[in-house]
């Protein structure tokens, strides 16, 4: 009889608290947009597989062809661009300044060593942006292997120029 009224109680009580959290019916309501905001990042970071910390193109003489980037190799890219962001990047790139005189131009290949992706920086374009990739994925990345073509260049220790690279979102 004791543990029959036990089990009433507990019953009652159990019901009691389910009446508190049944959902009443209300007679006026308003929906509240909720937005959440996460700012773009355009984040790309640069590296060079080959060991190197710039491009340079080492040139025996004053005439030169399609001459490769330093430790780049048909399998090794002299530049790697990483993105870092948190969107799809556009990937652009230029030179801040022109050529050194002679040097006719550079040759950029893009993802893959062949002339199937290649970008052709002239005496004409070299300040002009080149879209290098239309969209890398966050967390992608892109190779660029580099040659360049010169005629009658004048005897240098090291003309450094500017290649500047720039994101912004695809």
């Amino acid at each position: 009889m004791k543990q029959k009224a036990i089990l009433v109680a507990m019953i009652m009580m159990v019901a009691v608290c389910l009446g508190a959290v049944v959902p009443v019916q209300a007679t006026y309501s308003k929906d509240v947009t909720t937005t959440w905001i996460v700012p773009g990042d355009e984040t790309i970071g640069v590296t060079y597989p080959t060991g190197e910390i710039q491009i340079t193109f080492p040139a025996t003489g004053k005439n030169f062809t399609d001459l490769n980037a330093t430790g780049q190799t048909p399998l090794l890219a002299a530049l790697n661009v990483t993105n870092q962001g948190n969107q799809a990047l556009k990937i652009e790139a230029r030179w801040t300044e022109d050529f050194p005189a002679g040097v006719d131009r550079v040759n950029i290949s893009v993802d893959d060593n062949t002339n199937a992706t290649l970008k052709v920086y002239s005496s004409a374009n070299e300040t002009t942006n080149q879209t290098l990739k239309a969209s890398l994925a966050d967390d992608g990345y892109v190779n660029l292997w580099f040659w360049t073509t010169g005629t009658e260049v004048a005897q240098t220790a090291g003309a450094d120029k500017t290649f500047r690279i720039y994101s912004s979102p695809a």
